[in-house]
């Protein structure tokens, strides 16, 4: 067994064992509005990645039972003080029980993007899957992996002013009116803006151990991020239930960074923006943290290498028997993504390594690297 498998089956062996210890799934998060409970995870900067966002959620939300008055259930918010959140997604129920999903995002120089999508009564008491970004100039707002709306922003990064993240609920004043009425499942964070066919890609599995800083609350009984450790805790009547959605976890690790990236102006986190599972065309590795629009390679191989080799003031983490490169640029948020299409024809467990570097002043010789990301086809 080369090290590379057996790196991410010691990380597999790992997450199943905390997971098979905690409830399992068909558990999902249950919220009454008008009734105080939530999931709270305390500030860190990886909740306002710079880089961009994809916030991902299953729900359930039942607007027949919703109180009168002023309302605004909330699936996810960062920064709960008052007119200081980064970003927001909750229904604008508003006075009158309105319809109305809204993804906000606020960015630096106080700048916001807001994303509206109406549905009908009863629309939403079957899971529906939500999901919304940011990359950096526009946001967008997905339903089951469809877009249904964009905004234009100007073209800042997210505006961290710190603050908690919040999970079914949103600021505190007026008392509960902003807690969520309905379900929640699968919340996950990723620090960059997915495409359609990545958010289509994923939305019907449940993620563990995702690498590159991307944050996955399952909520199967439990508030644990199995991904980034971001761990939240339930406050209130934040119920754990039973539920109808099934979501099957893949049978091998999503993946794991190997080596370490090169000091530089970083740092850098490398992940993929879709499973890598043979026939997915869609499939790119993704590394945040580069420069901006800054020239950029990206190393494949079949497998990491046992010791890195010293290239120009950065180690190279990959097999040089099996490397190719491409090359590529960063984009303005400095996230670099090259497509790697996946054939159909790839055997499950067969290893794949990717490695990303970068011309950047912040180098020693004027380039940097990330780490490795290694991971075996699903």
């Amino acid at each position: 067994m080369t090290r590379a498998i057996a790196n991410c089956s010691l990380a597999l062996a790992a997450t199943l064992a905390t997971l098979a210890a905690l409830p399992g799934q068909n558990v999902g998060l249950a919220l009454t509005n008008g009734i105080d409970g939530y999931v709270e995870i305390p500030y860190d900067p990886a909740l306002v990645p710079a880089t961009g966002i994809t916030l991902e959620a299953w729900i359930t939300y039942d607007d027949s039972t919703l109180p009168a008055g002023w309302r605004y259930p909330t699936v996810v918010r960062q920064n709960i003080t008052p007119q200081q959140e980064a970003y927001f997604l909750r229904i604008e129920a508003g006075n009158s029980g309105q319809r109305t999903l809204r993804w906000k995002v606020v960015t630096q120089g106080n700048g916001a993007a807001v994303c509206d999508w109406s549905f009908t009564p009863g629309q939403l008491l079957t899971w529906t899957h939500v999901a919304a970004t940011y990359d950096g100039n526009t946001a967008a707002l997905y339903i089951d992996g469809n877009q249904v709306s964009t905004a234009p922003a100007n073209g800042q990064p997210l505006w961290d002013r710190g603050g908690e993240l919040r999970i079914g609920k949103g600021d505190d004043s007026g008392g509960p009116i902003e807690v969520w009425n309905g379900e929640i499942d699968e919340v996950r964070l990723w620090p960059f803006a997915r495409s359609a066919a990545e958010i289509q890609h994923d939305k019907d599995f449940a993620l563990a151990l995702v690498p590159g800083a991307v944050s996955t609350w399952n909520l199967d009984g439990h508030t644990l991020d199995t991904s980034n450790n971001l761990f939240g805790s339930a406050i209130g009547a934040a119920n754990f239930l039973n539920n109808s959605l099934v979501l099957p976890f893949l049978p091998l690790a999503s993946g794991v960074e190997v080596g370490t990236g090169t000091a530089g102006c970083g740092p850098f986190h490398i992940t993929f923006g879709s499973l890598p599972q043979a026939g997915n065309l869609d499939f790119q590795p993704v590394c945040t943290g580069a420069p901006p629009n800054a020239p950029t390679f990206l190393a494949i191989a079949f497998q990491t290498a046992a010791t890195p080799l010293a290239i120009a003031g950065i180690e190279f983490w990959l097999d040089q028997g099996s490397s190719v490169l491409v090359l590529s640029t960063t984009d303005g948020a400095g996230v670099s993504r090259h497509p790697a299409p996946l054939p159909a024809w790839l055997p499950v467990g067969q290893q794949l390594a990717f490695q990303y570097g970068f011309v950047d002043g912040c180098g020693s010789q004027g380039v940097t690297a990330s780490a490795a990301l290694e991971t075996l086809c699903q």
